[in-house]
């Protein structure tokens, strides 16, 4: 498996990690995206987090690897 990650230091997030993994299969590399994050605004931004955030965040992600998805093809 290979690895590299995004790592927000300075922004709108509390925190912000974006996880990239390629694994070698036998149809060719699979490649899957993890997101650690956090809001900031305390209850507030926990409760963002699991309203509104991630699944604004998946949609976004599963939007980019359709995209990646057909350059590929």
């Amino acid at each position: 498996m290979k690895t590299f990650d995004d790592e927000q230091v300075k922004g709108p997030f509390r925190r912000f990690r974006h996880i990239h993994e390629f694994n070698q299969d036998s149809g060719g590399t699979t490649m899957v995206d993890r997101i650690e994050f956090a809001a900031p605004f305390g209850l507030i931004g926990r409760l963002v987090e699991k309203l509104v955030l991630a699944g604004y965040l998946r949609r976004l992600i599963e939007a980019r690897n359709r995209y990646l998805a057909g350059d590929l093809s």
